[in-house]
């Protein structure tokens, strides 16, 4: 054990170093709860990382709502700069209350969550969806962090 400690004690992580950690020592849900946030992730990163959640979730079901799939799309607008703030709020309450409407149907939340910015939530709503489904949580969790490992390394 403590050759593992050693091997791992340092005094500054970046995401990428959380989020290589091997799976025995850390699960991926816990990586992605540690580095989803502000300051540890520059924020582009972490909106469209929220959308490719959202997109994923909402590929699950036949025939999504179209607002939640129109939140992302105007999501990735604002990033672009090409719309205002007020938009991007619009498109985001449009989604919540797509997802109100199916009682809080986990890919249509995750689709909101991506609209309204947060990633910690996109990316648990869309792990949710897949448990929902039947499906393993556990690879749509993988796939996460395999993802941000991914757009973090393509930002470097």
């Amino acid at each position: 054990m403590e050759k593992i400690v050693t091997a791992y004690s340092r005094q500054e992580w970046s995401a990428l170093d959380v989020l290589r950690l091997p799976e025995t020592l850390v699960t991926a849900e816990d990586k992605l709860e540690l580095v989803l946030r502000r300051g540890l992730i520059d924020a582009p990163i972490l909106h469209e990382f929220a959308c490719r959640c959202a997109e994923r979730a909402l590929s699950r079901i036949d025939n999504p709502d179209t607002c939640s799939v129109a939140a992302i799309a105007v999501k990735r607008a604002w990033l672009r700069g090409e719309i205002t703030n007020d938009q991007l709020e619009s498109a985001r309450d449009a989604a919540y209350w797509a997802a109100y409407a199916i009682a809080n149907d986990a890919a249509y939340l995750a689709a909101y969550g991506a609209a309204y910015y947060d990633a910690k939530y996109a990316a648990y709503w869309a792990a949710d969806c897949d448990a929902k489904a039947a499906n393993d949580k556990g690879t749509e969790l993988a796939w996460q962090v395999e993802t941000l490992i991914q757009m973090l390394e393509d930002d470097a």
